[in-house]
């Protein structure tokens, strides 16, 4: 007759005589030296490195074990079973998004032979195997492991290190699945202590060969570089422990390390010597003795106590090993009742891991459906965009024009004509800030970067802002030197910038308000400060300013106007330059403060601007007065071909008229134009079939064209570029720059007489 099992202790029992075989005889030795405590601070503070170095070495192995059971749950896939490649590679890919820790996943053959690398494409030449000592180590061992940090062979060349996990059917090792990961990856583990010990100084964490793989302290520098001698000399002798060394960046430290067994690596906190080297003196060693012989009674009765529990720890270990590679976790009775009921929760564990992967890929592949429907609708979106744009400036250009010409004839000199011109200006600005913000969304932004002075920024922007600024009566007042803030940027966006600030201060401080507008170094670069009195922004909205369509508080007529994508346009334009904008509001009625930060351009001299270049140039003197240039206008808008025709007119060109393909090839026969500006959007026949016919009928006497439309995109511009269209003019056209363009034709065609 067998003997029943004993009824299993709860585990707190256990864990009482565990902590009572071990703290009572440190109780006993800290009444005896309690009269020494000051000078055992040191002792303390070591304990509380080493236990900081093994919470960092605890954290790491707790990231990799994830790691390592995303790579077994992935070694479980059937494409494996029938040798799917491509179709793994696709499972690897879905995976490996939900890792956001991994680089890329590779699949190894036993032979070390690339198979599936996700920073490739399925079927491309894959780059050699970087790190073999691991790989090497799982062939032998057929366990998981963390690898050492290598160089990569990719294109890149960038520091990483594997995970990798032995893929095992039916006793053979088929495969060895890894995950690369950089040691970017390990900032979170290594900057997220988890105690306030404000003496740790640096944090460190080394492979198994000893080389640093990340650190707290300049990482960029030490990252991928051997530690110093004595580290390795002393962490491949101990599991954990302290010692005085010299660190990689020549400071006098004590090293508190610990090693994990796991994966090989070790954790290190570096603090500063001076620290733990309080004077402790002769105390020590008077009651050092006593202290050991202690310390050993402590040990042996934890070692007595802890047998039994580690065992049943150690299967329960085992158990969960064989529950993360799929198969049916197993443990022996135990005597500790909380680790028999592990056990049953361990199996019941394992149905329940399998109908969460099930859900997984139905999430996955619902929000592969989603991210799909969403790529649609931003098509969608810049489709309409464009559209809108191109239908809003058609419209306009013939209001343009025409008030340009009243100008010109002198019957502009009216309030309701300034009224018009300025309300007219604000709908042109509308319609460009809203397809400014549609380049942006989709990564379509160009800069022309020069050097130039800041200074001249400014004093552009200002002339865009004084309108609106001088309607509302505001005080503006300008701090910016004229010379010594060289920047390297583009002119017209950095004026865009500058004038959507002030623009934003004038709409939202009261008539009558004060806006201040200084430049100045600052941190090694440029910082433009834009100040006023106005309303203020709530803290609530002060972190969401500078997304599209924000905007705060408005009245109920609208006074402020605008579409709320200033501020959007300004921080992409920004960030673009290499700089950042920040935001200021002590809250409501209590103005705001936008300062931008740009980097300083190192040059000797800058350039003259284009504009200075082009007034530096003397006329020629007693030159004989050349004929009018002959201009070809094409545009099925009769109102805007007409009122640009007149314009042009008025300037003192020969103009002819068409509205459609028909009509601009007879007047080019019979007009004979230097210059034909052709609607792109022409019915029947587009503007660039028109050019073609004219081309085929003129040859060498064909004249200069240039586009006139209402897509002003970057595509839009190079297609008309490739088309043999020297310019391209976006609606509403801005006179001048056209008259500019006219005029740079004469050298050209009187050499050609």
């Amino acid at each position: 007759m067998s003997l029943a099992p004993p009824q299993p202790l709860p585990l707190r029992w256990h864990l009482v005589r565990l902590v009572s075989g071990t703290l009572l005889p440190a109780v006993a030795f800290a009444a005896v030296i309690a009269f020494q405590l000051a000078r055992l601070e040191r002792g303390t503070v070591e304990k509380r490195a080493v236990h900081s170095a093994r919470v960092l070495a605890e954290s790491f192995e707790r990231e990799m074990s994830g790691s390592i059971q995303a790579l077994q749950a992935l070694a479980e896939s059937d494409r494996l079973d029938h040798g799917e490649l491509e179709a793994f590679h696709v499972e690897s890919e879905r995976v490996r998004r939900t890792q956001p820790s991994w680089r890329h996943v590779l699949l190894l053959s036993p032979e070390g032979q690339p198979l599936v690398n996700t920073a490739y494409s399925f079927g491309a030449a894959l780059p050699p195997l970087a790190e073999r000592e691991s790989f090497a180590r799982v062939l032998e061992t057929r366990q998981p492991l963390v690898g050492n940090l290598v160089v990569g062979q990719g294109a890149r060349k960038q520091l990483a290190f594997p995970v990798r996990v032995p893929v095992v059917r039916e006793g053979v090792l088929r495969y060895v699945l890894t995950a690369v990961i950089t040691p970017q990856s390990l900032a979170g583990v290594v900057d997220s202590p988890s105690s306030d010990n404000a003496d740790e100084w640096t944090r460190v964490l080394v492979d198994r060969e000893g080389t640093v793989v990340a650190r707290t302290r300049e990482p960029a520098r030490f990252v991928g570089r051997s530690a110093t001698r004595p580290f390795l000399e002393k962490t491949r002798a101990a599991v954990e422990g302290m010692y005085a060394d010299v660190s990689m960046d020549g400071e006098q430290v004590y090293v508190a390390f610990s090693h994990s067994s796991r994966s090989g690596w070790t954790a290190a906190i570096v603090s500063p010597r001076h620290v733990l080297d309080a004077p402790v003196g002769d105390s020590m060693l008077a009651v050092g003795g006593l202290g050991l012989g202690l310390l050993l009674v402590s040990a042996g009765g934890a070692w007595v106590f802890s047998r039994r529990l580690a065992r049943s720890i150690s299967e329960a270990e085992a158990a969960a090993a064989a529950l993360a590679e799929g198969n049916p976790p197993r443990m022996e009775p135990s005597s500790v009742r909380e680790l028999a009921r592990l056990g049953e929760a361990l199996d019941r564990s394992r149905l329940l891991l399998r109908e969460r992967e099930a859900e997984r890929d139905a999430h996955l592949a619902s929000a592969e459906a989603a991210r799909a429907e969403a790529v649609a609708a931003t098509r969608a979106k810049d489709a309409f965009l464009a559209m809108l744009g191109h239908e809003l400036r058609n419209p306009l250009a013939p209001i343009v024009t025409s008030l340009e010409l009243l100008r010109r004839r002198g019957l502009a000199q009216t309030p309701e004509h300034e009224v018009i011109s300025r309300q007219l200006r604000h709908v042109v600005r509308l319609v460009d800030d809203l397809l400014d913000v549609a380049r942006i969304t989709r990564g379509q932004m160009s800069l022309h970067r020069v050097p130039l002075e800041l200074a001249s920024v400014v004093s552009r922007a200002v002339e865009a802002a004084s309108p609106l600024i001088e309607q509302r009566r505001h005080a503006l007042a300008l701090h910016v030197p004229s010379s010594e803030l060289p920047v390297l940027g583009d002119a017209d966006r950095l004026t865009q910038v500058v004038a959507n600030l002030l623009t934003n201060a004038a709409r939202y401080t009261p008539p009558g308000g004060h806006i201040r507008l200084r430049a100045h170094d600052h941190e090694g670069g440029i910082a433009l400060v834009v100040e006023d009195d106005g309303q203020g922004i709530p803290p609530e909205l002060s972190s969401r300013i500078f997304e599209p369509f924000v905007q705060g508080p408005r009245s109920l007529d609208r006074s402020e106007g605008g579409l709320g994508i200033g501020l959007a346009l300004v921080r992409s334009l920004v960030d673009a330059h290499g700089g950042r904008v920040e935001l200021h509001s002590d809250g409501p009625g209590r103005g705001s403060t936008f300062t931008v930060w740009l980097p300083r351009h190192v040059q000797a001299e800058l350039p003259v601007p284009e504009e200075v270049r082009k007034t530096s140039v003397p006329p020629a003197v007693g030159a004989a007065p050349e004929r009018p240039v002959r201009v070809l206008v094409v545009d099925d808008n009769v109102d805007a071909a007409e009122a640009l025709a007149e314009l042009l007119g008025l300037s003192g060109y020969e103009v002819a008229v068409a509205h459609d393909c028909e009509g601009a090839l007879s007047r080019a026969e019979a007009f004979r134009p230097e210059m034909a500006l052709l609607d792109i959007g022409l019915p029947d026949v587009d503007g660039y079939g028109v050019a073609e016919r004219i081309q085929d009928r003129l040859g060498p006497a064909s004249p200069v064209f240039a586009a006139l439309t209402g897509f002003g995109q970057e595509t839009d511009r190079a297609r008309s570029a490739a088309a043999g269209f020297r310019r391209h003019f976006v609606k509403p056209i801005d006179i001048d720059e056209l008259t500019a363009f006219i005029e740079s034709l004469r050298p050209a065609r009187s050499g050609a007489a």
